[in-house]
């Protein structure tokens, strides 16, 4: 499912310009700085960090994590957006290969998946992190 990842991220059909349309950067940057939304990202990262990957995947991690960053940087010449969305699809990455099935995580994904920028509070989910790397992937547009 990474090389999937991978290919639909070359192909625009996860991170597209309309992600960010009519968007405040700072504004953007500033929501995700927000206590509730830092908290929760800093919280699955530091778990999915300790997490034992093994080194196919952690390189195939490393080129959606590029991969999404010069995608972004791309279409807004921002590293720090860049940056937030290459660190948020290590954490999808390494929550997918792990199996790590955790509320905040999907609620990350499904952000992705309907268009929106995931920042401040995020809109919660049911589906599990199978479900919701199967509907990224298959994500038709936003």
């Amino acid at each position: 499912m990474l090389d999937r990842m991978l290919i639909e991220i070359e192909s625009n059909r996860i991170i597209r310009d309309a992600l960010f349309k009519d968007c405040d950067i700072d504004e953007l940057l500033d929501m995700r700085d927000d206590k509730e939304f830092d908290s929760e990202w800093i919280r699955v990262y530091n778990v999915l960090n300790k997490a034992k990957i093994e080194h196919y995947e952690k390189k195939k991690i490393d080129q959606i994590r590029e991969k999404s960053f010069l995608k972004v940087y791309d279409l807004l010449q921002s590293s720090d957006i860049a940056s937030c969305v290459s660190d948020d699809f290590e954490i999808i990455c390494k929550a997918y290969v792990t199996c790590y099935d955790d509320v905040w995580i999907h609620s990350l994904i499904m952000s992705y998946i309907n268009g929106k920028f995931p920042c401040g509070r995020l809109e919660r989910t049911n589906y599990n992190i199978k479900e919701c790397i199967n509907k990224l992937c298959e994500n038709k547009g936003y």
